[in-house]
């Protein structure tokens, strides 16, 4: 058995880097060693455990409160606190009783891919026992509000919904196993830890989020390292390897780019931020993994895009992976931005509407009057202000987007120093900003 970590060491942080330009050297010399640091938790969530049939979601979903059910004989292990609990609830007679004995929603599911108990017919509606009209109206909300598995991004009942889990699932499940090898590769040990011990640290991540983040991060600082030491460029395969890793938070708060039908997406955002609550900051992953925003930037800066004249600018990065955005302008940062991106895929151009001008309804544009750009190929620098979406693709996509927000120095000195000594990042300045947005204007006149 694995021992439980030291909570300690999941708090630690990277040592202090040296600014990326003419000192990374120093930085990747003085930056942990592989294995020497990190410590990341198991599978959890989306592991082998509590995992059902979308069908199953679906039946429990439309259970109500008087559902008339009927248990089997207690299949848990004895002295158990599942054979306990169970011993309770395997009284009920519906599943609202059931829930009051202590069944979770999870018992529900589990117990009925398990036949350990099974949904009867009754000749006429069955009276819910023990249950204020109130407890019954919570419970039926309960069960309605089930949304179906994690990785599901649609509603159960969408077309293409059992293809679309099964996509994500394959593409989740080659993740962890990446995840995994390259851990044991970079002599980074895989803890047991579960999401209450994460949240005792500060961590409000899923495990698996964790892990790639955390493995992303190591491979960064040996990459940086390895390139530094030969005095050579970021290759766009060494972004890659790295942005494959992240654990991506699964972000419902992007409604102007989620394509239809589509509750949340994947896509994460390092540097400085407006938050939504009020106020400037820098994002919490920012802070935990500063060597993965230290490499995209080092990227950009190495690989400056064509007809620009002074080096990228920004405050902050946006990462997605596998959405295509549908046609929206970016509402949150002052328009110059960098894009590029990267992956195992075909399609996925980026249209941009360079003669937008901010007020006709996004219904109005077609594909026809956009610019078509292979941001696979090269980076583009585009007005993020203005319109723009992504071409159909398949395969693994992750695009970066460098962006600076408005009113950047409110993010205060101290921030504004972490990012650029830590993480890189090229503070946008009077002659950066008039560059990008020279290219920017002009795009908008071709």
């Amino acid at each position: 058995a694995q021992a439980t970590p030291d909570r300690r060491s999941l708090r630690r942080r990277p040592p202090r880097a040296a600014p990326l330009r003419g000192q990374l050297v120093e930085a990747a010399r003085t930056s942990p060693q592989p294995g020497a640091m990190v410590k990341i938790a198991g599978r959890g969530q989306r592991g082998s455990g509590l995992k059902f049939k979308m069908e199953t979601f679906n039946t429990v979903r439309h259970f109500t409160a008087s559902t008339a059910i009927k248990y089997g004989p207690n299949p848990k292990t004895k002295g158990s606190k599942s054979f306990d609990r169970y011993a309770k609830y395997m009284r009920a007679r519906t599943v609202g009783e059931a829930i009051k004995l202590g069944a979770k929603i999870a018992d529900l599911c589990w117990e009925f891919e398990r036949g350990d108990y099974k949904v009867v017919k009754a000749a006429r509606p069955v009276k819910v026992a023990g249950l204020s009209p109130k407890d019954v109206e919570k419970i039926n909300a309960r069960l309605a509000a089930i949304v179906g598995p994690r990785g599901l991004a649609m509603n159960m009942d969408a077309a293409g919904a059992a293809e679309e889990l099964a996509r994500e699932e394959a593409w989740m499940d080659a993740k962890i196993a990446l995840i995994a090898k390259t851990a044991k590769e970079l002599g980074v040990k895989l803890e047991n830890e579960t999401r209450g011990e994460l949240v005792d640290d500060g961590v409000y991540e899923t495990s698996d989020t964790r892990n790639g983040r955390l493995v992303a991060n190591e491979l960064a600082l040996k990459t940086l390292k390895q390139k530094t030491k030969k005095g050579v460029k970021l290759s766009e395969d060494d972004v890659y390897q790295v942005l494959r890793l992240w654990g991506f938070a699964q972000n419902g708060n992007r409604i102007n780019v989620l394509p239809g039908g589509r509750k949340w997406v994947y896509s994460d955002t390092l540097g400085g931020i407006l938050r939504r609550t009020g106020g400037y900051g820098i994002t919490p992953p920012t802070r935990r993994y500063p060597a993965v925003a230290r490499l995209l930037n080092q990227y950009i800066l190495d690989h400056r895009p064509a007809g620009l004249s002074e080096d990228v600018v920004c405050t902050s990065i946006n990462i997605n992976a596998n959405y295509g955005a549908r046609i929206h302008r970016d509402a949150n940062n002052s328009g110059p931005s960098a894009i590029r991106a990267f992956g195992e895929y075909t399609g996925g151009e980026l249209f941009y509407w360079n003669k937008d001008d901010k007020k006709a309804p996004l219904e109005s544009f077609t594909q026809k009057t956009a610019k078509k750009f292979n941001i696979k190929e090269r980076s583009l620098i585009f007005d993020g202000n203005l319109a723009h979406s992504v071409a159909d693709f398949k395969g693994e996509r992750i695009s970066v987007v460098w962006f600076s927000i408005r009113s950047h120095q409110k993010v205060g000195a101290q921030n504004i120093a972490f990012l650029k000594n830590q993480c890189g990042f090229n503070w946008p300045t009077e002659n950066g900003v008039a560059a990008m947005r020279r290219l920017c204007d002009a795009g908008s006149r071709s």
